[in-house]
């Protein structure tokens, strides 16, 4: 019976109307359905043609509204019709992940695509589970699909469908990775340290794709003349829905001389020593007078993000500020939250990298913040103290959900990239 539903298309129903009462339809009889967004805007950024697609593991179908918009199709997970839609949608993103050196301009395309290849994780998943319905069974079933691989990559990509499924399952940090032990050593993990090392082989899998897209370049760089005994620096300080008072103005321009100050921002980009810097050791208080959202970079790789808040938000962001990376300060009716990067060995690795585009990327998350969402806090929190650089790491925070890669907005993608991106 199983092999019949596999093979033919005759599982699939489908039903004519408008596409937007479809949509609809999908949303009320499939409340618990996922909308597999991250695939649609993938396919349709390279192919041109927009697919709607929900995956409604409860009932065990996909739910397709096909590009004309008069036809939505119920399609069984362990289905033929299934795996075609799934390979036809998805074959473009895998060999565009293959090949991200000459696929991808920016690492927001990367972004797109890793979250697309996590929805396919999620329907994969979906899929074998409607065979193996315990974990231990389930890697099995995975490392016999990482066996059957027919080249390196696809082994590596199962590889790192199965430590995402254990970071989802278990948590990516020690307790869950103890956890993960405990269940699936029945003879399956070969050797102590499996869950660890399967769920930070997922995390290289994403850092291996994502090292082969550059950020953005300078133009030039200082001769070696000009900028000997040097570093290069850069601020850049924000207002939001206000603007700086003459004498404020006047006040930044005497202090920092270099800057180029406006009504509404102050910009400092310029090659010194850090001991003779204008601005060292004097950010906090500049931004703490001045500004609403702030950045800072050196070349050697330390980056800092300010974001002013209203102060009753601190008790939210307040579970992050236990380790590394977070810090936060009140000052009267405002919060200041201090998201960090320490990279001081660095040197000249970011030497002719342009931080000039990222503070418009991050602006957002002020807003997320002030609305409640807290996980750009998660995430800075994660990227300081769960990095294998450091040790002693602090005991992990409860983390929100929506971490995953396809459910990051662009403003959170921009900020992993700030903090936990190597060139």
């Amino acid at each position: 019976m199983r092999q019949e539903q596999r093979d033919q298309p005759t599982g699939t129903n489908s039903t004519g109307g408008d596409a937007d009462d479809l949509a609809r339809r999908v949303r009320e009889e499939h409340p618990g359905a996922r909308d597999l967004d991250r695939i649609d805007a993938a396919h349709t950024a390279h192919g041109g043609v927009r697919h709607r697609i929900w995956l409604d593991e409860a009932t065990g179908v996909l739910l397709v509204l096909e590009p004309a918009g008069a036809e939505l199709r119920r399609m069984p997970l362990r289905s033929a019709s299934c795996a075609r839609v799934l390979h036809d949608l998805t074959s473009p993103v895998l060999a565009r992940l293959a090949s991200p050196a000459d696929s991808y301009r920016a690492r927001p395309e990367v972004d797109r695509d890793l979250g697309a290849l996590v929805q396919l994780f999620r329907v994969q998943l979906a899929r074998m589970r409607t065979e193996h319905t315990d974990p231990a069974g389930l890697v099995r079933a995975v490392h016999a699909q990482v066996g059957r691989a027919g080249d390196a990559r696809q082994a590596a990509r199962r590889a790192a469908f199965l430590g995402w499924y254990l970071a989802g399952a278990y948590g990516d940090d020690g307790a869950g990775h103890d956890r993960a032990e405990q269940d699936l050593g029945c003879g399956i993990a070969p050797g102590a340290g499996f869950a660890a090392r399967t769920i930070m082989g997922w995390s290289w899998f994403r850092q291996r794709i994502r090292g082969q897209v550059q950020l953005p370049r300078l133009a030039s760089v200082p001769s070696e003349r000009r900028r000997r005994g040097g570093k290069h620096w850069y601020y850049e300080f924000r207002t939001i829905g206000r603007s700086l008072t003459e004498r404020q103005m006047l006040e930044l321009r005497a202090k920092l001389p270099g800057a180029d100050v406006t009504a509404d921002s102050l910009v400092l980009d310029e090659w010194s020593d850090p001991t003779a810097h204008p601005v060292s050791g004097a950010e906090d208080e500049i931004f703490s007078r001045h500004f609403d959202a702030g950045l800072r970079f050196s070349q050697e790789g330390s980056r800092t993000l300010w974001l002013r808040l209203p102060a009753a938000l601190a008790h939210r962001t307040a579970p992050y500020t236990g380790g590394r990376g977070v810090r936060t300060a009140v000052l009267g009716d405002d919060v200041v939250l201090n998201l960090h990067r320490q990279e001081a060995d660095g040197e000249g690795s970011y030497l002719d990298h342009d931080p000039r585009p990222w503070l418009a990327e991050l602006l957002p998350l002020r807003d997320d913040l002030a609305g409640g969402d807290v996980r750009a806090a998660a995430v800075s929190w994660r990227a300081a103290n769960e990095s294998l650089a450091f040790s002693g790491v602090p005991e992990r925070p409860p983390m929100p959900d929506g971490l995953d890669e396809d459910e990051l907005t662009p403003q959170l993608h921009a900020l992993v990239r700030l903090l936990e991106e190597a060139p």
